[in-house]
C-alpha cells in the first residue's frame, strides 16, 4: 500500500470507528446478522494491507498486518485524538505521575470526562511468577503516559477466535468527571468493573465497556481492569508454585491500587462498589466470599453470575493441571517438573491447549470451562513467598462459606437476564450434533449437586431426568423444535437457581440490603445477541451491557423518546444510585424517571423473593420464574432436604 493512498483508508476506518467525526448519522442500528459480517469483513480487509517503511513509521503502527480490527480501531482512535488536540492532564499518584486526557462524549452529547488508560497496577507475572500472585508495580520517576489501553491478558477471542494478549497485562483504566485541583477533591464514589468472559477471555477495554453513559451522569468514577485468564489465571496444582485463583488475586491487587490511588483522581477509597457481569459477576461474588476482599469495597453488583453457578467452580483443579501437560505432549507425575515445563511454554501454547483438557466425561458433566476458581491449600510461608500477596484466596467450598454466613456482608444488587442460555446457541450452531448428544444422554442435564441415590446414571436418576424432560419439554425429544425449551432449562440450571438462592442467603445474613432484578427488555442495544448473531426474540446473556456501557461500533443514535433510551437512562440511574447510596431507588416514586420503589429482599421472610423486572417499564414483582424455581425446589427438597 502506498502512503498516498492512506488518506482513503483512514477515512474509511474513521467511518467504522466513529462516524461522528464527520457527520451525524441517521439512527440505524446494526442487525444481528450484519454485525458479525462487518467485524469479520473488516478483519479480512486489514489483512490485505501491504506493509511499507512509510506505513511502519506512521504513528507507531508497526506490524499492522498481524493485528485484528479492534487493535486497528484503537490506533485510529488515538490518531484522531491527536488531530483533535484533546487536552492532556497530569495526575500525581502514590507511585508516580500519569498523563491522561480530556475526552468528549462519543454519544453526541456536549461535555466530556478525563480518561487515564493503560495504568499498570502489577508487575508482569511471568517467569517464576507465572501461576503465582502478582506483585504491585514499583514507583517510577518522571511522567508515564496513560493515553492508551494496556495489553489484554493472553486469551482466544470469543468472536474472531484468534489468539491475542501478552503476559504483561495487569493494567487498569480510570475515567473521572473531574480531576482534583489544588485542595479541592470531589471524592466521587467508585464503580470498579470486572469484565466477563467465562474466566477464559476478554478485557476491561472501552471497546465493550465505553464509560460514556456513566460519565454523562457526572456523579461517579469508573475503573475497569484486566486480570489473568484461563490456565495462566487459574491453574491449581495444590502447591505454592501454582496455588490457583491468581486471576482473582489480580483483582485484589487492583482493588488495593484503587484504595491507595483513587483519591488522586477525585475518588473516595472508602466508597468503592465492585461490579461485573458473567465471570466478572462470579468474581464479584468470590470477592465477597474471600477474606482477602475484606475492607476493599463497600457494595457489590453481580450481573448474571455467582460462585455457586455450576460453571464457576471446579473440584478437580490438580487433575486438570496434568491434563494441560498432556495436551502439550508432556507426560509426568511430578508437579515440580510439570510447573517447570509449563513455565517454558509460550502463553499461546498454554491458551490453545486449555480446551484440549476437556473430555467426554466433562461433556457429560456439562463442564464447558477447564480453568476456573477452585479451593486452595494453605501453605507455610517460606523465603520464596510473599506474606501479603501469596495468601490463599479461597480455602473452602463457596456454598459452605455462603450457608454459614462467613462472607463480607455488604449491600448487594444482583440479577439475571430472562433468556441467559441463548448464549449457548453459538455452541449449537458450531456443533450440529450437540442437540442429539443431549437427547441421547438427557441425564447430563440433571445437576451434579442433586444427591440422587445411585448417582447421576442410576435407576433413580433416570426417573429424575424423565421428570425434568416432562416438565420442560412435555416429554418431547430435544431437537430444533424444542430449542426454546432447552434455553429455559439451561438458563435455570446454569444461572437463575444459583442467583436466586444466593439472594436468599445474603438477605438472611446481610439484612434488608439485597436487591434482585430480572432484565427482560429485548431492544436494539442488546449486546451479546448482536455479537453472536442471534436473530430471535429474547434477552440473551450479556444483553444488559449495552444499556450500561457505550459500545461505539453499533453507532446507534437513539431517539431520546425511544424505549431503548429510556431503559438505558433508568439502568444507569439505578446502578449509579446504588454505587452512591447502596439503594438503587433512594427517592422511590418521587424520582420521575424511575417512579418505582425497588424493595429489597426481605431478610426475615425471603420467600417469596421480591425482584424488579426491568423491561419497557419497571415492575416490582414476587417469585421470579416461579413455576420453574418451585420445580427445582421440590427436587432439592426431596433429594437434598433443601438447599445443599
Amino acid at each position: 500500500m502506498k502512503v498516498k493512498s492512506f488518506n482513503c483508508i483512514l477515512i474509511w476506518a474513521l467511518y467504522a470507528v466513529n462516524i461522528d467525526a464527520f457527520a451525524k448519522p441517521k439512527a440505524i442500528p446494526l442487525q444481528p446478522s450484519t454485525f458479525g459480517g462487518v467485524v469479520d469483513g473488516f478483519g479480512r480487509f486489514t489483512n490485505t494491507f501491504k506493509e511499507t517503511n512509510a506505513w511502519k513509521r506512521f504513528n507507531g503502527m508497526q506490524n499492522l498486518l498481524q493485528e485484528r480490527p479492534r487493535r486497528f480501531m484503537r490506533v485510529v482512535q488515538d490518531f484522531v485524538s491527536g488531530i483533535r488536540n484533546e487536552e492532556r492532564v497530569v495526575v500525581k499518584t502514590r507511585n508516580g505521575a500519569l498523563r491522561g486526557r480530556y475526552q468528549t462524549f462519543k454519544t453526541g452529547n456536549s461535555g466530556g470526562y478525563f480518561s487515564f488508560q493503560g495504568i499498570r497496577y502489577g508487575k508482569e507475572p511471568s517467569g517464576d511468577r507465572r501461576f503465582k500472585a502478582a506483585l504491585p508495580e514499583d514507583p517510577w520517576t518522571g511522567t508515564r503516559t496513560a493515553l492508551r489501553e494496556g495489553a489484554s491478558c493472553p486469551h482466544r477471542n470469543m468472536i474472531l477466535e484468534n489468539y491475542r494478549g501478552n503476559e504483561d497485562c495487569l493494567y487498569l483504566n480510570v475515567y473521572t468527571p473531574i480531576v482534583p485541583e489544588g485542595r479541592s477533591n470531589p471524592k466521587f464514589q467508585v464503580l470498579f468493573w470486572i469484565h466477563g468472559g467465562a474466566f477464559q477471555f476478554g478485557n476491561g477495554n472501552a471497546f465493550l465497556y465505553g464509560p460514556d453513559y456513566f460519565m454523562e451522569s457526572g456523579e461517579i468514577i469508573l475503573v475497569t481492569i484486566n486480570y489473568r485468564l484461563g490456565p495462566l489465571g487459574f491453574l491449581n496444582t495444590g502447591t505454592p508454585e501454582a496455588p490457583g485463583n491468581v486471576g482473582l488475586k489480580d483483582q485484589i491487587l487492583a482493588l488495593k491500587w484503587v484504595r491507595d490511588n483513587i483519591q488522586y483522581f477525585g475518588g473516595d477509597p472508602n466508597e468503592v462498589t465492585i461490579a461485573g457481569q458473567s465471570a466478572g459477576s462470579a468474581s464479584v461474588h468470590y470477592l465477597i466470599l474471600s477474606p482477602l476482599g475484606k475492607g476493599l469495597f463497600k457494595r457489590a453488583i453481580a450481573q448474571s453470575g455467582v460462585a455457586i453457578n455450576p460453571w464457576s467452580f471446579t473440584d478437580i483443579p490438580n487433575e486438570r493441571a496434568f491434563m494441560l501437560g498432556r495436551a502439550l505432549s508432556y507426560e509426568t507425575n511430578s508437579t515440580e517438573k510439570l510447573i517447570q515445563f509449563l513455565r517454558k511454554a509460550t502463553p499461546q501454547q498454554i491458551v490453545d491447549s486449555a480446551p484440549k483438557t476437556l473430555n467426554i466425561e466433562d461433556a457429560r458433566k456439562n463442564v464447558g470451562l477447564a480453568f476456573v476458581p477452585s479451593i486452595e491449600r494453605v501453605f507455610q510461608m517460606t523465603n520464596d513467598t510473599n506474606p501479603e500477596y501469596d495468601q490463599p484466596f479461597l480455602t473452602e467450598h463457596p456454598l459452605k462459606i455462603l450457608k454459614e454466613g462467613r462472607f463480607n456482608r455488604v449491600p448487594l444488587l444482583l440479577g439475571f437476564n430472562a433468556h441467559e442460555a441463548m448464549l449457548f446457541l453459538r455452541r449449537f450452531k458450531k456443533d450440529r450434533t450437540l442437540l442429539t448428544q443431549y437427547e441421547n444422554d438427557f441425564a447430563r442435564l440433571v445437576p451434579l449437586d442433586l444427591n440422587i441415590p445411585g448417582g447421576r446414571y442410576g435407576s433413580e436418576a433416570t426417573l429424575v431426568s424423565d421428570r425434568v424432560r416432562d416438565f420442560y419439554l412435555g416429554g418431547r425429544a430435544i431437537s430444533l423444535d424444542t430449542v426454546e425449551e432447552m434455553i429455559l432449562l439451561l438458563t435455570d440450571i446454569m444461572f437463575i437457581r444459583g442467583i436466586s438462592n444466593t439472594a436468599k442467603i445474603h438477605a438472611k445474613y446481610s439484612g434488608n440490603n439485597v436487591y434482585l432484578y430480572r432484565f427482560s427488555y429485548d431492544g436494539a442495544l442488546g449486546l451479546y445477541k448482536r455479537l453472536l448473531n442471534v436473530n430471535r426474540p429474547g434477552v440473551c446473556h450479556g444483553d444488559e451491557l449495552g444499556y450500561l456501557f457505550y459500545f461505539g461500533i453499533f453507532n446507534v443514535s437513539l431517539d431520546p423518546s425511544s424505549s431503548e433510551a429510556n431503559v438505558k437512562k433508568r439502568m444507569v440511574r439505578m446502578w449509579t444510585n446504588f454505587v452512591k447510596y447502596g439503594n438503587p431507588t433512594p427517592l422511590a416514586k418521587d424520582d420521575q424517571m424511575l417512579a418505582v420503589n425497588w424493595d429489597s429482599v426481605d431478610s426475615k421472610t425471603p420467600q417469596p423473593l421480591t425482584y424488579l423486572d426491568i423491561g419497557t417499564k419497571l415492575d416490582l414483582k414476587k417469585s421470579p420464574e416461579q413455576e420453574r424455581m418451585e420445580f427445582w425446589d421440590d427436587l432439592y427438597q426431596q433429594y437434598n432436604a433443601g438447599l445443599k
